[in-house]
């Protein structure tokens, strides 16, 4: 139920949404920009919740990766096809995907896995740490506080969110065998409050 209100949430906003997304793309530009030393150069790129593809899969199409994107919605997934169609595109729920393992150099998730419930992000994490390469470098914006549920009304829809802090965050990606390598808390002006990490395998160098 809580993923059909995220799905049917972004299928309504989904051009809305893209036009604030492409608005952010200079932000956005450079903010990687100023983390490429921790990135791969090139290979392989998934986007976990990639929307409309723009502007995170746009930022590392244009750097050479061969990118993929999931996403639950879609109307986003159609906008990503026609906004970077050298890219390979799935309407899917991140949550069920499966790849190989050691697919990805490098695996990217940005405001997304905070619409999936609590109870399968570690699950999800796990995936994530299987599909990366051995020297793959996972990039995830997470939740800042640990909030079960929420649904509430957002940009007129009705929308769904689940996450944990970073103390529980930390926690996981240890029990994971994900280590550290940088991390943020990124407050916006809205009151709302993110946590960014880059992570690697704890098994690799």
């Amino acid at each position: 139920m809580n993923k059909e209100i995220v799905e049917a949430g972004y299928d309504i906003i989904a051009d809305e949404y893209n036009s604030n997304r492409l608005s952010r793309k200079g932000v956005v530009n450079e903010f990687f920009d100023s983390l490429s030393e921790f990135f791969p150069k090139g290979g392989k790129m998934l986007d976990i919740g990639c929307g409309g593809g723009e502007p995170v899969t746009g930022y590392f199409a244009r750097k050479g990766y061969d990118v993929t994107g999931v996403d639950i919605s879609g109307e986003m997934i159609r906008i990503a096809r026609e906004q970077i169609p050298q890219g390979k595109f799935i309407q899917a729920d991140m949550s069920e995907c499966r790849f190989d393992n050691a697919s990805f150099d490098l695996i990217v998730s940005t405001f997304a896995i905070i619409h999936i419930p609590q109870k399968e992000q570690e699950q999800l994490l796990q995936n994530i740490r299987g599909w990366l390469k051995p020297s793959g470098i996972a990039y995830l914006v997470l939740g800042a506080r640990n909030e079960e549920e929420i649904i509430r009304e957002w940009k007129g829809v009705t929308m769904y969110w689940s996450h944990f802090g970073p103390d529980e965050y930390r926690e996981r990606f240890k029990q994971i065998g994900l280590d550290i390598i940088w991390e943020e808390i990124e407050d916006f002006p809205n009151g709302e409050r993110f946590y960014n990490v880059i992570l690697k395998s704890s098994f690799h160098s």
